[in-house]
């Protein structure tokens, strides 16, 4: 698919008439992926779909009058067959060229032996999907009776102590290459999110820091028999929240990438375009799946020492821990009572090896005051790092002694309404202390989208809780916060959801950003495709797509206090003094 739409596709969208129809171009592929022949043939029927939730992103059925007759055989010896692939592309007549303007649309598999023919109209059906039918066992992929192991990190043989951690980009691509023969591929980086620069300025900063552990494998993964190489290829894809695998179109190389989140994208269609080839329109909400806070509650945390004798004093805690011996560890889990809330810059001296800073995970700013309360029990993870010549070491906070998190959906607005707590004290409605109070969760991070419409402030709470399972591989505050905000994100966005039907727009393609004017609305807004289907016999294209909402950060970091104030509407505004509107932008109103 073509990164950039130009004029001329746009005209031969518009005056595509069903004479003389479409063509399909087939190159059939050996196994080596090299182009045996090709068939170029009237696209008379079928339909494709591209779905950008799904492993298996691209499936398709063509219903072609070839005019090689020979070539229509369906023996093993003819270019159709089930030992052969093949990469096709769609041609749209354009009448000023007086030729055919071709579209990629993939490369695939076939799902049945190589097709039906019907002699009597002389059309052949050809049934496909694309290349990760070669990965979940369908047509390859299945790893019979193997165990397979991807140990965390590799150990000295006479200390045990680790000497290289394993990543799980390396592991991705170990899997890739051993067991499924895939040599063509692009696979990015897997970690933690405030390692990745669409979600840190400072992420190269971060990745310093933490170098030995912010992409790496978290414990021992291992395999057993009837295991495919695609569930091996999610189990690490999971780890983190947010990834994404699919064949890419155009190259049919295998992709591993964070999702994209689009608020940098330009628009790739216009509601311009869209308005003259629109045929209808629907509208619809999963009101069943919608939710405005997501709770998480990660795997309880192992640690390698734990002590009630602690004292604080000067902004230090003073921890003393039997059986700790001869100075800090890298990578040593440590569990201590805190006696006292900390203040900013706090630091912790273990067993007298020396007082060395504490901070957030996901942080290189030590930790704000008040993070650590009293009485209660908290873990830290020791990471000592060689920088320019010299230890640094540190102490990062884990948490609590289960990783725990919310995210909440918000207007970004005071509600002006109080509750009272178990303690009796008065708490606003929806601010950041009150899910604090009232969830008994520390962590709490706020997502301000403005007008959304699935904010509590609108909806009321409607929560979301996530605990067991995949989410035992969180292992601590923060990596739970990142999670609670995806999930949120899938749970209050992706749920609201349009369906127009449009002409037939092979170039189309999944998380692409729009612009479009719903029927119902005098304004545009910007969507974002989840799903795309195409009906060769009725020359038209079906487009789902949830709405885009600009994250108040991203509004703010781009565009300033005017636009973020612009996505508030004049009644909203009318409330306000100006003193409180400087709140707003400011962040304090959550």
């Amino acid at each position: 698919m073509a990164e950039i739409i130009t004029q001329k596709d746009l005209l031969v969208v518009l005056q595509h008439t069903a004479v003389p129809g479409l063509k399909l171009n087939i190159e059939v592929l050996d196994q080596n992926q090299k182009v045996m022949d090709s068939l170029n043939c009237g696209l008379t029927g079928g339909n494709m779909t591209i779905n950008g939730e799904s492993d298996l992103r691209r499936t398709a059925n063509f219903t072609i009058q070839p005019t090689l007759k020979g070539k229509l055989k369906l023996t093993e010896s003819s270019l159709l067959w089930m030992n052969k692939d093949i990469r096709v592309s769609v041609g749209l007549y354009d009448p000023a060229e007086k030729q055919y303007r071709y579209y990629p649309l993939g490369c695939y598999v076939y799902t049945d032996t190589s097709g039906t023919y019907d002699a009597t109209t002389d059309q052949l059906t050809v049934n496909c999907s694309d290349f990760m039918k070669k990965l979940d066992g369908t047509k390859n992929g299945q790893l019979g009776a193997l165990t397979i192991c991807y140990p965390a990190y590799e150990a000295d043989p006479q200390t045990g102590t680790p000497v290289k951690y394993n990543t799980i980009r390396s592991a991705v691509i170990e899997t890739l290459e051993k067991l499924a023969h895939i040599t063509n591929h692009r696979i990015d980086d897997i970690g933690e999110y405030m390692a990745m620069p669409a979600y840190n300025d400072q992420w190269q900063q971060y990745r310093k820091e933490h170098q030995n552990k912010w992409n790496t494998i978290p414990y021992d993964q291992e395999f057993t028999s009837q295991t495919t190489v695609l569930s091996i290829l999610t189990a690490f894809r999971d780890l983190y929240p947010g990834y994404e695998m699919f064949f890419d179109m155009e190259t049919n190389a295998f992709v591993c990438q964070m999702i994209p989140l689009c608020y940098e994208d330009d628009i790739f269609l216009d509601d311009r375009f869209i308005q003259r080839v629109l045929i209808s329109e629907s509208t619809s909400v999963d009101m069943s799946s919608v939710r405005n806070i997501c709770e998480i509650w990660g795997k309880q945390i192992e640690t390698n020492f734990y002590t009630e004798t602690c004292q604080y004093a000067q902004n230090t805690y003073s921890a003393t821990i039997g059986g700790y011996e001869e100075g800090y560890h890298n990578g040593d889990t440590v569990a201590v009572k805190i006696p006292a809330a900390n203040l900013a810059n706090a630091q912790i001296d273990l067993n007298g090896f020396g007082p060395i800073g504490i901070y957030q995970e996901s942080a290189k700013s030590p930790l704000l005051a008040g993070t650590l309360l009293a009485n209660r029990v908290y873990s830290f993870r020791i990471q000592k790092n060689r920088l320019d010549g010299q230890d640094v070491v540190k102490a990062y906070l884990l948490g609590q002694w289960q990783p725990h998190a919310l995210n909440v959906l918000t207007n970004g607005r005071k509600s002006g309404q109080f509750v009272t707590d178990a303690d009796g004290q008065k708490v606003e409605l929806y601010s950041q202390k009150y899910f604090q109070k009232f969830y008994n969760c520390e962590r709490v991070d706020m997502t301000v989208i403005a007008n959304s419409p699935f904010t509590v402030e609108k909806l009321g709470e409607i929560p979301d809780v996530k605990t067991g399972g995949e989410y035992d591989n969180i292992t601590s505050d923060d990596l739970a916060a990142a999670r609670a905000q995806w999930e949120n994100r899938k749970n209050s966005r992706l749920t609201d959801n349009i369906t127009i039907t449009t002409a037939l727009l092979p170039f189309l393609d999944v998380n692409k950003k729009i612009s479009y004017r719903r029927s119902d609305s005098d304004r545009e807004h910007q969507y974002v495709i989840s799903s795309v289907s195409h009906d060769f016999a009725g020359y038209t294209t079906t487009v789902t797509m949830y709405r885009f909402y600009p994250l108040y950060e991203t509004l703010l970091a781009q565009a300033g206090t005017h636009k973020v104030l612009n996505e508030y509407s004049h009644g909203v505004l009318g409330k306000y003094a100006h003193g409180e509107l400087t709140s707003i932008v400011s962040g304090d109103e959550i």
